[in-house]
């Protein structure tokens, strides 16, 4: 189903000639708004020429695109599902591997740092021993006390626990968690991130005009002449 794009030399030409003839115009006393208001008239008649023209290649060309759309969906609308399920697949798996990653990394790593810690204490306690034992043969027996009451403390050095990820690469596929957002108290989101009803606001508008009474709205006129052809 198809149609050619036929144009009216004659209607494009006396458009083309009206747009250049209003268009020079420049409104500026009472016989210039005569001639604006008669060339606005015209343009009106020729606008509505025009669309009476196409109007008939345009239907005929909507019902050929929609014919076509609707071919192309019952192909591509399964596809696109198909697609979106397995990436939610891959995606919840990969981020659910990734969890379970993070927290093994996280309790070795506690894991290494207790036996650090325990490790670090018992060489404080086996140096102290030793000074106790050095401090006794001198005869200071109080020092040798002391020192065994309050081992000097050692360094602790825990290693970074790192378990590579496990998750295979495959041609074609790459893992992406695209972050997004639940709203949960929408009193609580700043006003910046607030975008004005702007539909609402102009309907109220167009109803009150110079009566509207909005915090922070200012309504106005904007001048402007009708023409029927």
């Amino acid at each position: 189903m198809s149609t050619a794009v036929v144009t009216d030399p004659q209607l494009q030409n006396e458009a083309l000639t009206t747009v250049e003839r209003a268009t020079a115009l420049v409104v500026t006393n009472l016989e210039a708004r005569a001639q604006a208001a008669e060339l606005g008239v015209n343009v009106a008649g020729l606008l509505k020429k025009a669309v009476e023209w196409f109007a008939p290649m345009k239907r005929l060309a909507d019902e050929a695109h929609k014919e076509i759309c609707r071919k192309e969906k019952e192909i591509t609308e399964p596809l696109e599902k198909a697609k979106k399920y397995l990436s939610k697949q891959i995606g919840e798996f990969d981020l659910e591997t990734e969890r379970q990653r993070k927290a093994e990394e996280a309790r070795l790593q506690e894991e290494a740092r207790l036996k650090a810690v325990a490790e670090a204490a018992q060489r404080a306690q086996d140096t102290a021993i030793a000074d106790a034992i050095e401090l006794e043969a001198q005869g200071d027996v109080k020092g040798a006390a002391a020192v065994l009451a309050n081992p000097v403390p050692q360094e602790v050095y825990v290693p970074p626990v790192v378990i590579p990820r496990s998750v295979p690469k495959a041609a074609g596929v790459s893992s992406n968690a695209t972050w997004t957002f639940r709203i949960t108290d929408v009193n609580a989101i700043p006003r910046e991130y607030m975008i004005p009803d702007e539909k609402a606001i102009r309907a109220v508008v167009k109803a009150m005009k110079n009566k509207t009474n909005i915090p922070g709205v200012e309504p106005y006129p904007e001048g402007a002449a009708r023409f029927r052809a």
